[in-house]
């Protein structure tokens, strides 16, 4: 059995709507929630992202939601995942700690024990003082070796789970010999995010949306400065690119990842909601049935799959069954991932292939489209 963990929804109604998915399914299961307060929240601490936008809801609003979702047997996890170092510099640590312990009181009171965090200090201040809780690590930390995350382990022998690194999802050699040195420790993998390797801003764009910025007259600065700079710059110009050298994992490749041990994974989509929230749970329908059976999701647009690139227009007119063949294999990075960082685009181009042989399906299926929508020219016998 695949377990799922998947961002909780903001209704009741959505909560259930996300757990029917379960009754859908024989191979997967979503069996744990993960979640934040909104900034505005009177128990926010600012170890929080801020990536949950809804306003105007009560502490006893949410807190309800997520008493509803451990009645339904579900793990939850509350995520102190801000990736910036807080106790840097930071004129409000006293006021966020006080903050902190009303926060884990409420959590205690109502069930919750498990926090994941993404900064050493606060991992050690919380397991000192709140031993009741148990410790996950955030894939925000961003390690990139084997030695890292051993030595992660060694620093912090209290973390019960790591999400590796978004970079490192297809270097198997690497997520095999984490299974070999972290016995104790379970590894869940985030299978949907979808961003670009190797992004140069990944740790900034995630750090400037752990601060509620001050909007200034400067907008260059502030509004989407790294995903315009970036991300939706480099869709933009080659969706085809970002297809083949986004990392994430597709339901069919779900398999190889067990056969290493791997059997934890996660659902990224939480900042689309609630706006998108039918989106999110089709989508994630549509990944848990594609693990059941690839004919279940033959005919989907083959960026469903992918949070970041879901919207993408040109994507959406490829359907799985059109380009699943061309896509990346995923034996040829059981083979050579951990060279990912090393050759891709020069030594390798391999992915650079499978998007040319793409695009050449997209182009030859617009001609198709072109001819069949083609005007009709009706001639007319003019009067002589």
């Amino acid at each position: 059995m695949y377990k799922f963990s998947a961002p909780m929804p903001y209704t009741k109604d959505d909560i259930q709507k996300l757990l029917n998915i379960n009754n859908q399914v024989e191979k997967s299961k979503i069996t744990s929630f993960y979640f934040s307060l909104p900034v505005t929240d009177n128990l926010f601490t600012g170890f929080e992202q801020y990536k949950n936008c809804v306003t105007g809801k009560s502490t006893d609003y949410w807190e309800n939601l997520i008493e509803y979702s451990l009645n339904k047997n579900l793990d939850f996890i509350y995520l102190l995942n801000n990736p910036v170092n807080l106790f840097l510099k930071n004129t409000n640590l006293e006021k966020e700690l006080f903050k902190l312990d009303k926060l884990l009181i409420e959590l205690k009171k109502i069930g919750v024990n498990k926090l994941r965090i993404s900064e050493h200090k606060l991992m050690d201040y919380i397991q000192k003082y709140y031993p009741y809780f148990i410790i996950y690590g955030s894939t925000s930390f961003e390690f990139k070796t084997l030695k890292e995350y051993n030595n992660f382990i060694l620093m912090h022998p209290n973390v019960k789970q790591i999400v590796p690194s978004h970079d490192l999802i297809k270097n198997f050699n690497l997520l095999k010999n984490l299974k070999i040195i972290l016995k104790d420790t379970e590894i869940e993998i985030m299978v949907n995010e979808g961003c670009i390797k190797g992004c140069p801003a990944r740790y900034s764009h995630a750090a400037e949306k752990s601060y509620n910025i001050q909007k200034s007259n400067n907008k260059f600065l502030y509004d989407f400065y790294f995903s315009k700079s970036f991300c939706i710059k480099a869709e933009r110009e080659n969706p085809f690119i970002c297809l083949v050298k986004s990392n994430y994992i597709f339901p069919w490749e779900i398999y190889e990842y067990s056969k290493i041990g791997i059997t934890n994974f996660k659902l990224a989509g939480r900042d689309c909601f609630p706006n998108k929230m039918n989106s999110c749970i089709k989508s994630f329908t549509m990944y848990l049935k594609g693990i059941d059976d690839i004919k279940n999701i033959e005919n989907e647009p083959v960026n469903t799959f992918i949070h970041h690139l879901s919207n993408n227009d040109v994507l959406k007119q490829l359907k799985v069954k059109e380009v699943k063949n061309l896509l990346p294999n995923i034996n040829h990075f059981k083979k050579y991932g951990e060279l990912c960082a090393a050759v891709c685009g020069v030594e390798c181009r391999y992915c650079d292939k499978c998007a040319e042989k793409i695009e050449k399906v997209f182009k030859k299926k617009h001609e198709e489209m072109k001819k069949r929508t083609m005007p009709v020219c009706v001639i007319t016998k003019q009067a002589i």
